[in-house]
């Protein structure tokens, strides 16, 4: 089943109890970047790993996200990716996610949303899931609906180094880190995760994307190595 929006998340990818690529209610322009996005990551780290590439794959962390709107699709997107495998034996990841109308900012600052949907997405490894009712499940839920998103206008020259911040409300340091971020990448991406065994916890910022041949850091926690 596909689908371009519901109120809660969309899915994409592959799990253990299918054998090939299972998607739902996520916008078709994300699902083309993403996928192409993932194919190639997963093509390059493979041949930069070599023969630890699958123990490293297995063993990376879940990461959660929070895209610009314009970096995959029209829409903003924020989620949740984790490394996994069809029945068959072929490695992809899987990913639920959902348009946001927040800034990356306020969603990783307020991101309990996160943990949640790490538990999540960890169900569908186990064999008595039921996939069908797990992603009815998720298409209801409303995680991301409550995250506060208060964005003062915004007055200045793109080269300019002074800002003007016009808000009725108090002008937070979430807003100032989003201007900057906005000011010096444009369409930024946040990265964040709880860590694994060769991966400490962190969080990450990208312009766009990650590069592919950077991907491998975050399977195996060589920032330097790996051009970040």
């Amino acid at each position: 089943m596909s689908g371009n929006a519901v109120n809660g998340f969309g899915h994409f990818g592959k799990v253990p109890a299918r054998g090939d690529f299972i998607q739902s209610h996520l916008p078709s322009d994300f699902v083309a970047s993403w996928s192409e996005w993932l194919q190639a990551v997963i093509a390059v780290s493979r041949e930069q790993q070599g023969e630890r590439w699958l123990d490293c794959y297995l063993t990376s962390p879940i990461w959660h996200f929070a895209l610009s709107a314009g970096v995959c699709g029209e829409s903003a997107i924020a989620g949740t990716l984790m490394p996994s495998v069809d029945q068959v034996g072929r490695h992809f990841y899987f990913t639920m996610a959902k348009p946001i109308n927040q800034v990356p900012v306020d969603v990783w600052q307020q991101r309990e949303w996160s943990e949640l949907s790490e538990e999540k997405v960890l169900k569908l490894l186990d064999d008595d899931t039921d996939v069908v009712r797990w992603a009815e499940s998720v298409a209801e839920l409303d995680w991301l609906d409550g995250i506060k998103a208060a964005n003062p206008l915004l007055n200045h020259a793109k080269q300019s180094e002074q800002l003007v911040l016009q808000s009725e409300q108090a002008i937070s340091a979430e807003h100032l880190l989003h201007q900057q971020l906005r000011k010096r990448l444009d369409r930024y991406c946040i990265w964040w995760t709880n860590g694994s065994e060769l991966v400490p916890e962190c969080s990450l910022v990208s312009e766009s994307l990650p590069l592919v041949s950077q991907f491998s850091a975050m399977l195996d926690g060589q920032w330097e190595q790996w051009g970040w």
